[in-house]
Formats: C-alpha cells, sequence, structure tokens
C-alpha cells in the first residue's frame, strides 16, 4: 500500500524546507512499514508525523490480512509461508507517542493534527503536549518498551537528555532509534591544511566509539545515512539494539557454514 497523490497532497503544507525531512518522511514510511513496530515515539511533530502515522495505518491493515492468511489452512500460499507465526501471538494495535511542547519557532507542529485528521489516521497517534524531559515518567507503562523512536528536537545537550532518560525504555531486542542531523558540515585542520568537508558529529561519534570500544560484546549496531549535497540537516543516525541471536558471534565464517551445511565455502574478502 504505497502512499498516494492524497496523501502528499495533504502533508505538502508540513514540508519546511529549512528542516530537511522530505526524505526522511518516506525513509520512515519504508522503515515502520518494514520493522512492524508496536509503539512508536516520534519527539518534535512536524513533516514526518503523518509518514509515521501512516505507516502504522497501512501496518495494522496488512497485519489483519496477514492474520486471516494463517488461519486459513492451506500452507502452500507464498505469503503464509513467509509469516512468522510467533509475532501473531499478541494483538497488533500499533500507537505513535509525538511529544512536543509546540514552542519551536516556524515549525508545523501546530498543523499536524488537521492533517491527520483529514487523513483518517489520528486514531494510531498519541499527542502529549510537552517537553520531553522527565515525560517518561508519565508514559503508560502498557506502552513500552518503545520499538520504534524518531528524535528531531534540538541539539547536542537535548541529544544527551533524551538518551539519558529514554535509551533505557528502548526495547532490548531490535528497537529501533533515529537521531536526525547528526553530520556537521565543518572545517577542520589536518595535513597542514584547512578542509571544509562533512564530519561526523560529537553524538554519532560517541556512539560509533562506544560500539567499537564495547567489541564483540556491543549490545547495539549503528549506521549513518548521509545526504552529501546538504550543509545541514542532511543525515540521519539508526541505532539498533541487539540482543540474544543479532548479537556478533566470534565465529569464523568458513567453519560456521561447514557446521550448518556440511560444505566449506570460500573465505570472506577481509573488508577494509
Amino acid at each position: 500500500m504505497p502512499l498516494d497523490a492524497r496523501f502528499h497532497e495533504a502533508v505538502a503544507p508540513l514540508f519546511v524546507t529549512g528542516m530537511g525531512t522530505e526524505h526522511v518522511g518516506p525513509l520512515l514510511y519504508s522503515l515502520v512499514r518494514m520493522t512492524r513496530p508496536r509503539r512508536v515515539m516520534e519527539v518534535g511533530l512536524g513533516y514526518t508525523s503523518p509518514f509515521l502515522a501512516q505507516a502504522l495505518a497501512d501496518n495494522a491493515a496488512e497485519d489483519a490480512e496477514d492474520r486471516a492468511k494463517l488461519a486459513e489452512a492451506s500452507e502452500d500460499d507464498l505469503r503464509h509461508s513467509l509469516l512468522r507465526e510467533p509475532f501473531f501471538t499478541d494483538p497488533y494495535r500499533p500507537s505513535l507517542h509525538a511529544i512536543d511542547d509546540f514552542s519551536g519557532e516556524g515549525t508545523s507542529a501546530p498543523r499536524v493534527l488537521e492533517t491527520l485528521d483529514a487523513l483518517g489516521i489520528q486514531e494510531f497517534v498519541k499527542v502529549h503536549k510537552a517537553d520531553f524531559r522527565g515525560y517518561s515518567t508519565r508514559i503508560d507503562r502498557a506502552d513500552l518498551p518503545l520499538d520504534f523512536v524518531w528524535f528531531d528536537a534540538g541539539g547536542p545537550l537535548e541529544y544527551i537528555d533524551f538518551l539519558r532518560e529514554y535509551w533505557p525504555l528502548i526495547d532490548q531486542e531490535h528497537g529501533l532509534l533515529l537521531l536526525h542531523f547528526t553530520y556537521w558540515n565543518l572545517t577542520v585542520h589536518f595535513d597542514g591544511q584547512d578542509h571544509t568537508n562533512l564530519l561526523c558529529g560529537s553524538i554519532a561519534n560517541e556512539i560509533k566509539r562506544q560500539q567499537m570500544r564495547a567489541g564483540l560484546a556491543a549490545r547495539f549496531e549503528v549506521l549513518s545515512l548521509v545526504e552529501p549535497h546538504k550543509t545541514r540537516q542532511g543525515s540521519v543516525t539508526m541505532v539498533r539494539k541487539l540482543a540474544g541471536t543479532s548479537m556478533c558471534r566470534d565465529r569464523d565464517f568458513q567453519e560456521e557454514m561447514f557446521e550448518i551445511y556440511g560444505a566449506k565455502p570460500p573465505a570472506m574478502p577481509i573488508l577494509r
């Protein structure tokens, strides 16, 4: 169920050029559709909010279809064969917790609710008019842990406050956190010259540094996407929590493949 012309027409007035989220909105939609989270949080309402809500609405519709497939007797159906039954043990009633104090100058946050209502997807959104700091204690425990979090509010100090308070609330198994504007366009001096380039910002760098220092015991993995044509608001860093079989195994590729399949494949190339 791709986003249609009606959706894009409805959300267009929410777009603010300086916020740099024209590609982030569709990215968030696709990620939510792919990961099918139950409990989503967004800090900083705006253009991206309807994309998240629409993804949950489309997930709910697809989930209902999948449950109907599983109830059918025939396992020869290709869709039926793709579905992992344990996921469907619990009902799928997704919700988006959207936190914003509506104080940001120039944001489209105040118009978001009207757009959600016009699209008929407001039922999937719980709006919290508040500063995110200290608000975690007011979230219903039934809405935790969080499966998917999009944080786009403020600078490094706000990111630190958010991580300190909300990181423990993200699901230990596959919980996904996305942070906006994590690469900076700066002039740095090295090799005796000044170079203006995109630099991994201090927050993203610290997250990566902690991952590297943890080594094989790292309980999260990191990936940053960068828009090289922008000087600002052109990056997203994704942090995915790991548990159990998602963690790195200190096993040689050839030995593990031989153990599973009884044949040893060529050695993996060394990536540098």
